[in-house]
């Protein structure tokens, strides 16, 4: 084999692999579904929100839909390598619900994000790559994996987070400056300065603002300098606090400056007892 082809099997080997998929879904049964990473607004209003509803976020379709499939094609071959399944990103938009999850439905994983979810006020770009790097984590993640039955493949909440902004969001966030929000002068100091740092943090800040938009337990603020107490065990099968995926989005952001780079001990404590 030449070296010109081997360089091009990757992309080969995964554009077939996505074909096949797509016909495996189209004409497979419903199988058995093993999901991680679930959540439903609570807010009255925004709880069902179908094409075509007011009071929306600023997202089309067609940005829905370029985003989907960059994933699908950015993460479609580390799955597989990782799990030995193709991965599913599928168009969901039609869907009125705020959710995003993974699934390991046996013959392929599949990463969702409900059209409800793009559709909520206070949704971007940025905010919606995060979420999806988050549930891209529950895949690729690794350990510390949850113990919930039919999910013990699924990386933690926590974990989900330190991945998403430690290996996901640095990538799309380089190869989308223009998806980047206005940086905090406070978030750039936490960065001591590194652009791309800020950039995530920053996303992190506007992810963690927007669940607590739709959280009906209204917890309270969160603060870029004051962490979460540290875990007396490790936290499996639950959400952290807000301030703690904040503190845990932080962290993977400070991993972009050749520093310090690990998970907080909000959730991560204890995790080898």
């Amino acid at each position: 084999m030449s070296r010109e082809i081997k360089k091009y099997l990757p992309y080969i080997l995964a554009t077939l692999l996505l074909v096949g998929l797509i016909a495996m879904v189209q004409t497979q049964k419903p199988l058995r579904v093993r999901t991680s990473g679930a959540s439903f607004a609570q807010e009255p209003g925004y709880f069902f929100l179908p094409p075509g509803s007011s009071r929306v976020s600023d997202i089309t379709y067609d940005q829905y839909r370029s985003l989907v499939n960059e994933f699908q094609v950015k993460y479609i071959m580390p799955v597989f390598h990782g799990t030995g399944k193709p991965l599913l990103v599928p168009d969901e938009w039609e869907s009125p619900y705020f959710a995003a999850f993974a699934q390991d439905k046996d013959q392929y994983m599949q990463v969702s994000l409900w059209g409800g979810m793009a559709r909520a006020p206070g949704a971007d770009l940025a905010i919606l790559a995060g979420i999806l790097c988050h549930e891209i984590g529950h895949v690729l993640g690794g350990e510390p994996r949850q113990t919930i039955q039919w999910a013990e493949w699924s990386s933690t909440e926590g974990q989900s987070d330190f991945f998403a902004t430690k290996e996901c969001l640095p990538h799309f966030l380089k190869a989308h400056p223009d998806w980047a929000l206005p940086v905090d002068p406070a978030v750039l100091e936490l960065c001591d300065g590194n652009v791309l740092c800020a950039r995530i943090a920053q996303t992190g800040v506007a992810m963690v603002n927007f669940f607590k938009r739709y959280d009906s337990q209204k917890s309270a603020d969160v603060s870029l300098w004051t962490p979460a107490p540290a875990a007396t065990e490790l936290l499996r099968n639950v959400y952290p606090s807000h301030q703690c995926r904040l503190d845990t989005y932080l962290a993977g952001a400070l991993c972009q400056t050749g520093g310090r780079c690990s998970a907080p001990a909000c959730w991560f404590a204890n995790h080898q007892e």
